[in-house]
Order: structure tokens, then C-alpha cells, then sequence
């Protein structure tokens, strides 16, 4: 089995926003889409992660490098493929491509967590196939790992969590948590701010019932953004504005 897997997705009007562009959750849906439909061919699914060694995985953190805006109709190759796995990590790069030109470019960070303890698992704890490294080439990350201080000034709006944010791993759906942090900023800024890059950690899992509150502070050219559950940190994200 190669650690490397390439498929073809038109995209159409009912992903596009306001812009008439994919949003960034939609982008890192298309990332997620494949790497899932890798891990179904290696044997790294849900499924049979829970049924032969009693985990799931979950993603740490994430960065986006959007080179262009995607627009609906493109023909697009989403291309994903793994790296050598760490101690209790290992890393998936996704490029998106339509035809030769580059559009997107991510590189994650999963691990494993105990389906009861919902504790780290190491990799080797786990049936995690030997896979051939037919690729190799990394995305790098530069994460800026910022951290503001926040204060009642930098609160936004709270977010509750309800049944339809909940995922097969019954927590709230990282892809949610980038649309809780693009709500933080209003339409008119939304459009006509430039994205450059986009990255978030997922710090704490979050369920049904949960009160996520937003805040958002921006400092020169970064807009960072963080939901919290009172004193506990959710999620942090990062976007980078082009001058």
C-alpha cells in the first residue's frame, strides 16, 4: 500500500460563498474528503480503527496556504499523502491542484485518541499498516503558534453547540470550528480581506450543549481568533492577510 492518494472533484455553485469562491471550510473539506478516502483504503477508517484497536483519529492542528481562489466548476486533483509516523503523530500533506497550477496547499497533524479514555494513543498501539513512502515532499508548516492575551474588548458573539455540529466521534466537527472563527469577522470584512493563510489547533473537544465563546483580536497583518468554554481553550486560529 502507498502512503499516497490522488482523486478528481468538480466543484459547483453550492460550495461557493457570497464571493462566488469555495470558502476555507469548504477547501479543508475537500482535503478532509480525501484523506478519509485514503484512510479507507489502508485501513485507517473509523470503522475499523474502532473495531481492531479501539481508537479514532482526530486532527491536532492544520494550515492552509491558499495560492488562488477556488471557483466553482474547476476540475480540481486533490492529491494527500502521509509521512513517516512519529511517536504518537504523524503528518498528511494535501495539495489541490487545477491543471498545473497550484491552488491550495495543507499540511495537518493527527493523532489517535482512546475510544474510552479519549487519552493519546502511540501509533504503535494501534494497526497502523506499513505503508511505502511513494512520496515524500513536505509542506512546510511555519506555524506562527500565536497566543494573545484576551480581555471582554476582544469578545465577539458565542457560539452553542447543538446536535448537527456533532461528528461520528460524537464531538463537535473541526470543520465547525473554522466556521465559528470566519463568523467572528462580518461580511463586509470578509469580503474584502485577501487570505493568505489560514491555521487552527484543536485544543479541547467540545459537545452538545457547550457555550463557545469568540473572540478576535488582530495585530498588524494577523487576525487571531479563539473559542473558549469559560476558562478552557477550544480552538485558536490564525489567518494571515496579504498587504
Amino acid at each position: 500500500m502507498k502512503n499516497v492518494y490522488v482523486q478528481k472533484v468538480i466543484t459547483n455553485d453550492t460550495q461557493a460563498d457570497h464571493s462566488f469562491c469555495l470558502p476555507i471550510y469548504e477547501i479543508l473539506r475537500l482535503a478532509e474528503v480525501a484523506a478519509f478516502n485514503h484512510a479507507n483504503l489502508i485501513g485507517l477508517d473509523h470503522q475499523t480503527m474502532e473495531q481492531k484497536s479501539n481508537a479514532f483519529w482526530i486532527v491536532s492542528k492544520m494550515k492552509l496556504f491558499l495560492k488562488q481562489n477556488i471557483l466553482p466548476h474547476e476540475k480540481l486533483t486533490v492529491k494527500t499523502w502521509t509521512h513517516e509516523p512519529g511517536l504518537v503523530r504523524v503528518d498528511r500533506d494535501i495539495s489541490i491542484k487545477s491543471g498545473r497550477t497550484t491552488k491550495a496547499k495543507i499540511t495537518t497533524e493527527w493523532c489517535c485518541l482512546d475510544v474510552e479514555t479519549h487519552r493519546i494513543r502511540k501509533l504503535n498501539s494501534i494497526n497502523y499498516p506499513n505503508l511505502e513512502l511513494a512520496e515524500t515532499e513536505k509542506v512546510e508548516a511555519n506555524y506562527t503558534n500565536l497566543k494573545l492575551q484576551l480581555d471582554k474588548n476582544n469578545y465577539v458573539y458565542t457560539k452553542i453547540i447543538r446536535a448537527s455540529d456533532i461528528d461520528v466521534n460524537r464531538h463537535t466537527n473541526n470543520l465547525k470550528y473554522t466556521v465559528m472563527a470566519l463568523d467572528a469577522l462580518s461580511f463586509e470584512q470578509l469580503d474584502s480581506l485577501k487570505i493568505s493563510e489560514y491555521e487552527i489547533y484543536f485544543v479541547n473537544e467540545s459537545h452538545e450543549g457547550d457555550k463557545i465563546d469568540i473572540y478576535l483580536k488582530q495585530q498588524k497583518n494577523l487576525i487571531y481568533i479563539e473559542g473558549m468554554v469559560e476558562e478552557r481553550t477550544i480552538f485558536r486560529s490564525v489567518l494571515k492577510i496579504k498587504k
